[in-house]
């Protein structure tokens, strides 16, 4: 035999299945009550994209929506316009800020009136940007 028939069939021995390669491929691992085990959970965001409710509330009643969609794992950005009156927006304020340390969720005072909440599977966190006239610096660690 020549150097390249060598070289070949060395070549095609390194894509052939042993029969202890096919053996192994065939079993299916199952558990004692014949089940067979699935991969491991995906993570919810995988599965459906991030969901963000903008709200304006009329009342403080409407803070109740606001909780619900935060339960269910969607970010909640409340506009607190001029419909609402200081007092009930204060309110407001306090009580998301309840409901969001009840699950374990952050919430940030955007400006002087949007409030942003996240659940904990969202990390919600504020640039170091520093804007002097009109030209963003940053401020170091």
């Amino acid at each position: 035999m020549s150097a390249f028939s060598n070289g070949l069939q060395w070549l095609k021995s390194q894509f052939e299945e042993t029969e202890e390669e096919r053996d192994y491929e065939e079993q299916d691992e199952t558990y004692e009550d014949g089940n067979i085990p699935r991969a491991g959970a995906l993570p919810a965001r995988s599965i459906r994209p991030q969901e963000v409710v903008i709200m304006v509330p009329g009342a403080y009643g409407d803070a109740r929506r606001a909780v619900e969609a935060l339960e269910k794992g969607k970010t909640v950005m409340v506009l607190l316009s001029e419909n609402v009156n200081d007092e009930v927006a204060s309110r407001f304020v306090d009580f998301m800020s309840g409901a969001v340390c009840m699950c374990h969720g952050d919430v940030m005072l955007v400006s002087a009136d949007v409030l942003i909440c996240v659940p904990d599977t969202v990390d919600l966190h504020e640039d170091r940007l520093a804007f002097v006239s009109g030209i963003p610096t940053w401020k170091g660690p």
